[in-house]
């Protein structure tokens, strides 16, 4: 009697893990499958300027997803020893519209960031996202 209470058992035991773990591989499958063969979001990356001391990159780029997004213009803090993922980067500029920027490092601690149409690039309609500072860089904008 126990020992057919034991199969009972595991055969319970088996199918709680499959019922719990089949979403779960449906859904990690999935979101893989999606983002290896439809990310529709294109980067294109303009300049990247290395720090002074070589540790950080300043990444100038645009995120195109399409049409149904308007024209951009980034800037992130990335480690200079990689490719650039802006996944990964530390964004700290964002703006709408497309402009030239240049970045100029002063030291490897502050960096200034220009556009030839300061203005309009800077303009408060323009400014989805503009920090000072991050991860210990001080940011300027001309």
């Amino acid at each position: 009697m126990f020992s057919r209470i034991g199969k009972i058992w595991r055969w319970i035991c088996a199918l709680l893990i499959l019922l719990i773990s089949a979403p779960i591989i449906v859904f990690v499958a999935g979101y893989v499958y999606v983002e290896y063969f439809f990310n529709l979001c294109e980067v294109e990356e303009f300049s990247k300027t290395p720090s002074p001391n070589g540790k950080m990159s300043v990444v100038i780029y645009s995120i195109d997803c399409g049409a149904a997004t308007k024209f951009n213009r980034r800037a992130s803090l990335a480690p200079a020893n990689r490719d650039f993922d802006p996944k990964i980067g530390k964004q700290f500029l964002h703006v709408r519209g497309e402009h030239d920027f240049h970045v100029r490092w002063i030291d490897a601690a502050t960096v200034e960031i220009t556009a030839s149409d300061a203005a309009a690039a800077f303009g408060e309609g323009n400014i989805v996202q503009r920090e000072s500072a991050m991860d210990g860089v001080a940011i300027s904008y001309r």
